[in-house]
């Protein structure tokens, strides 16, 4: 080749790489300039730059930023997904710039608002200029702000909140961690989409713009005594609470709204938090928020509908509070959804596109991670109280769940192990003289141990020898500091895994302090990161302990989280909430919005934190004898079989069920035994959630988000593909209204069909919760066992509820270790045919059982026939006619 065409060729292929790279704008139309790379464009709008990125088909990133600022250089702890090779196609005209995926349009008007649609031109979500904003002025109160119609449509997730409400549409709530609140910004919607909404910081979602006032004010300034916060550890909440001055400080107005429709509420209560005190809002007598439970957050959301021109009288009682406090709302026609953050100096969000909220969770976990397979034994009974108080007593009860036949894999050793003075994560030997040795005489019964520990060190020596730096102007260490990360898990493995210790309790992972950018930490001010630091918590445990245990599943506990920790090996419980029948109704929408928000493992403290007159809960006398808490205990305890993860606990408690009399330890026991009897089936869908970014627990809307009648349900839910179970939230009620998808569904108790489409009034005996499987549904069942991995020479049923075909995947593997990851596992495949009225069995993927190495015990039924048919299944097909 002569130097002429060498010379020619790379200019050839320099126009090529500039015409990727650089501007598009000598071929488009679009009345602002353009730049086009490999993955988006940049579109130079006015005082503002938007950044679009094609992330795949489904998921487009938005990034709007003022021309001439700095992008922030904190790091990106959420997403995990880089901009895959996709096709995507730009045309643009005039007034309108369209981005086309396989999945979606993406429409830039010229005024800068983003449009979306799917394939088929269908409307997905608009932006709108208003409550839009980038401000510079430091002093603003939001410094970004993204607002976005709404339309006729439900939204889910944003994390956990204690206000009984499911739909958030409409309804403002302020997104920041506390104890019983968790803060994940993202959302889900019935209309095809999500929204991952990409800052750190504090953020007010659908800030309301009205207020109602109130003309008398109290008597007295609300104080809090400075010196009891400063002298007594907030978590000692029993001496923390019984010092507090605490006033009623209760204020009244009327109202007269203008328009008919929902009204949407927030109280302000007080902007530096508080621990105790009553906040209640009434309107015409009925509670509309109510929260009087030890640790309260600064803002509280609620929902009635109003009649306009009619005059409503307003009680606002804010008592403990430094301030009096105020109440906004948002108008039934608000009509948008809107994001706005407190730091940050661009918009910055994700769109994902999902055909049913099932697929959008699904993208949302391929953006920012999967959830890995905790250990089989995860997904038993946890037995855990505040608090074994030594060495003895732990192993004294562990040892007689064990010789009442009590199944449950996992026994927790709450706060106080530590030596006086001390928050962990040191043994106290006077109590505990040789932990090892606990931890070994538990293995040898088949349960493993979790510890709890804090992010904050109160010991010196510790500090200084793990050289542990804390977030400055608190007691919380810096774990935005990857070097802090890495010392605290060598902490933690010194003293708690090379012991034998299986999984940690990470309580208290709120983060550090206010959230100020006068505190700073390793990659910034305080205020810009805030919301993140469970996340990284998390994260400093799963990496330290999977490098240094790579044969171990990590499985770990924490009271908050953030987008993307499911991926870290942590499910999250919803802190320490009080024992009443409204508070446990409160738990089930708090949790469905937390799996809504992509992250799937969550639980709760099964019969309350706070319990009875000794354990800072005056509504009941004696938690062991007085016949209404038995029976929300009760209650309760049906809703945790159906969790995710599966633990009793409580304050100041002895939470084993015989301690409950006879008629609770009955019913106690039936649900532990069912919670095993459908260990397959949980394992199975654990699976789901690992491979496929499904849920274990999901509101009914996550499968039928077009059957408006799911929007609001908040009492019932689905487990796993095929259940649904209902719950009875009120003291001696013996029915329960449930409402039925369309299609067939079998009573599990005594195999009677309901057809669905419809609400119907089912029968809730106190030892029993309503309990339904689809028809056409397949459910592998476990003989009775002992803890979760038990070897059993009894058969494994398989249950067949006919009606239509159905499939199942069975899924097998060594249920400890990450192996599944370089594929040794196996997978045993059901298929049922309706019409033939004809089961198949067959092996599918077998890297772990080898099949016909090992052979399989296997019963066979079908609800509604006499046949059964019992067989060693060795890999090759089976078939059985009904």
């Amino acid at each position: 080749m002569n130097q002429a065409m060498k010379v020619t060729k790379m200019s050839a292929i320099l126009c090529a790489v500039l015409l990727l790279l650089v501007t598009v704008g000598c071929s488009s139309k679009f009345k602002h300039q353009v730049e086009k790379t490999k993955h988006g464009v940049t579109i130079h709008h006015d005082s503002t730059n938007i950044n679009i990125t094609v992330i795949n088909e489904s998921i487009i990133r938005i990034n709007k930023i003022m021309n001439g600022s700095t992008p922030s250089t904190i790091p990106d702890y959420v997403t995990v997904l880089e901009p895959q090779d996709v096709s995507w196609n730009l045309d643009t005209t005039e007034d309108l710039l369209t981005i086309r995926t396989d999945n979606l349009k993406v429409l830039v008007h010229s005024d800068g608002k983003i449009e979306y649609q799917n394939k088929d031109n269908k409307k997905l979500l608009a932006e709108t200029k208003e409550n839009t904003f980038i401000k510079q002025d430091t002093t603003a109160i939001h410094a970004v702000s993204q607002a976005f119609h709404a339309g006729d449509e439900a939204l889910y997730g944003l994390g956990q909140f204690q206000s009984g409400i499911m739909n958030w549409k409409n309804v403002p709530i302020r997104l920041q961690q506390y104890n019983q609140e968790i803060a994940i910004p993202f959302l889900v919607s019935t209309n095809s989409y999500g929204i991952y909404w990409n800052n750190y910081s504090i953020t007010d979602f659908n800030l309301p713009a009205n207020e109602i006032e109130f003309a008398t004010v109290p008597k007295k300034e609300i104080v809090t005594d400075t010196k009891v916060e400063s002298s007594i550890e907030k978590e000692n909440v029993a001496a923390y609470a019984s010092a507090l001055n605490e006033e009623k400080n209760i204020r009244e107005t009327t109202f007269t709204p203008t328009k008919t429709g929902e009204y949407y509420f927030m109280a302000l209560s007080d902007e530096g938090g508080k621990m105790r005190g009553e906040i209640k809002v009434t309107i015409d007598g009925e509670d509309v928020i109510s929260y009087s439970t030890i640790w309260v957050p600064t803002r509280y959301s609620g929902k009635k509908y109003l009649e306009a021109g009619k005059e409503y009288k307003v009680v606002f009682q804010n008592t403990g509070a430094k301030i009096p406090g105020n109440l906004y709302y948002n108008e039934p026609d608000f009509n948008k959804t809107v994001f706005s953050s407190l730091a940050g100096n661009a918009i910055d969000y994700y769109f994902v596109y999902g055909e049913k909220p099932s697929d959008v969770i699904t993208e949302y976990q391929h953006l920012t991670g999967n959830a890995p397979m905790f250990p089989k034994s995860a997904y038993g009974f946890w037995q855990c109280r505040e608090r074994y108080h030594n060495q003895e007593e732990l192993l004294e009860n562990a040892s007689e769940m064990r010789a009442r036949k009590i199944p449950f894999d996992n026994i927790v050793q709450d706060w106080f192990y530590w030596p006086e003075g001390m928050k962990g994560p040191e043994w106290d030997r006077t109590k505990y003289p040789d932990p090892k040795a606990m931890v070994d005489s538990l293995r040898k019964l088949n349960i493993r141990l979790m510890v709890s520990v804090w992010p904050e060190v109160k010991h010196e020596p510790l500090e200084k020898k793990y050289n542990l730096t804390k977030v400055k102007g608190s007691a919380k260490l810096d774990f935005y500091d990857t070097g802090v990360q890495e010392r605290f898990y060598r902490m933690l493995s010194d003293s708690m895994f090379h012991i034998g210790v299986n999984s940690i309790w990470l309580d208290g992972t709120e983060p550090a302090g206010k959230s100020s950018k006068d505190i700073k930490t390793a990659v910034g001010p305080n205020d810009e990161v805030y919301n993140a630091y469970s996340l990284l918590v998390t994260k400093s445990m799963y990496e330290g302990r999977r490098e240094e245990f790579p044969m171990q599943r990590v499985f770990n506990l924490t009271r908050s989280a953030y987008a993307g920790q499911q991926r870290y090996g942590a499910a999250s419980w919803s802190g320490d909430v009080q024992s009443t029948w409204k508070q446990f109704a409160e738990q089930i929408p708090a949790g469905l919005n937390f799996t809504m928000a992509g992250v799937p493992y969550w639980t709760h403290d099964i019969g309350g934190f706070f319990r009875d007159s000794k354990s800072l809960n005056p509504i009941y006398d004696d938690q062991y004898t007085n016949p209404e808490y038995i029976e929300l205990l009760t209650r309760w305890f049906q809703f945790g079989t159906f969790s995710p993860i599966f633990r009793i606990h409580g304050y100041v408690s002895e939470t084993e069920i015989w301690r409950y009399g006879q008629e609770f330890e009955d019913t106690a026991r039936k649900f532990i035994d069912l919670r095993y009897l459908l260990m397959p089936y949980i394992y199975s869908e654990a699976r789901k959630v690992n491979a496929d970014g499904k849920l274990l627990m999901a509101p009914l809307v996550y499968q039928y988000p077009t059957d408006k009648n799911t929007w609001e349900i908040k009492d019932q839910l689905l487990f796993g593909e095929s259940m649904m179970a209902g719950f009875v939230t009120e003291y001696q009620k013996r029915e329960k209204e449930m409402y039925f998808p369309k299609g067939d569904w079998y009573n599990f108790w005594t195999s009677e069909k309901i057809e669905g489409g419809r609400n119907i009034s089912v029968k809730a005996p106190l030892d029993e919760t309503p309990l339904y499987v689809k028809a056409g549904s397949i459910i592998p069942m476990s003989p009775p066992v002992q803890y979760a991995t038990e070897r059993t020479e009894d058969p494994m049923e398989i249950r067949v509820y006919p009606g239509k075909d159905a499939e199942y995947v069975m899924y097998l593997d060594d249920n400890e270790s990450y192996n599944y990851e370089k594929g040794m596992y196996s997978e045993v495949i059901i298929t049922y045919s309706e019409k033939n009225k004809t089961l198949k069995i067959k092996k599918g993927y077998d890297q772990y059982m080898r099949f016909p190495d090992i052979r399989m015990l296997i019963l066979v039924t079908m609800v509604g026939s006499d046949k059964y048919e019992e067989f060693f299944f060795d890999g090759t097909e089976k078939q059985i006619k009904f």
